[in-house]
């Protein structure tokens, strides 16, 4: 529900579509950060990485029915995302195992198939809609001032926050 409420306040405040899918990128690539990190399996880091990606394309596409102004379009598809991303990763789970002979647990059987599918689909987007409802009236999440972000400063953050995941303190 985060990644859906993130894009959408992206788009929301930039008013382009595009921003969708650089704010996905710009997430993707700090998780990527976390494959220097010795000690954590790679799995943890790459598996959610391509969820946020999942999810960046899906909220790309249906962005138009998030501005709908009908309550239902808007809900069923903030809720669709939700449920459709998970779908999309129990496909990448199976061909992942097809090729490594790696079983996620949530394709060890049916029930946590459906469970990470629907019952945590339903919720998290639950969730995602009461969160894009309850700031949509929020006047400050509306519009940011373009010109006071900085392309650098936004570098040189990721730059440090890179930097000091590789550091050993």
């Amino acid at each position: 529900p985060i990644v859906t409420f993130i894009l959408y306040h992206a788009y929301k405040s930039l008013s382009s579509r595009k921003a969708i899918f650089f704010v996905g990128l710009v997430a993707i690539l700090i998780k990527a950060t976390n494959l220097f990190l010795p000690f954590l399996f790679p799995a943890k880091t790459i598996n959610p990485m391509i969820a946020m990606a999942i999810q960046t394309l899906l909220v790309f596409a249906v962005i138009p029915l998030f501005e709908s102004k009908k309550l239902s379009v808007k809900i069923t598809s903030i809720v669709l995302v939700s449920v459709a991303w998970r779908l999309v990763m129990i496909g990448y789970y199976g061909m992942n195992y097809l090729m490594t002979d790696f079983l996620d647990f949530r394709i060890r059987g049916f029930e946590p198939a459906i469970s990470f599918v629907i019952t945590e689909g339903l919720i998290s987007g639950a969730f995602a809609v009461l969160l894009v409802l309850a700031t949509n009236p929020l006047k400050a999440l509306a519009k940011f001032d373009r010109s006071r972000i900085s392309p650098i400063i936004s570098t040189a953050v990721l730059v440090i926050a890179i930097v000091l995941t590789l550091v050993k303190f």
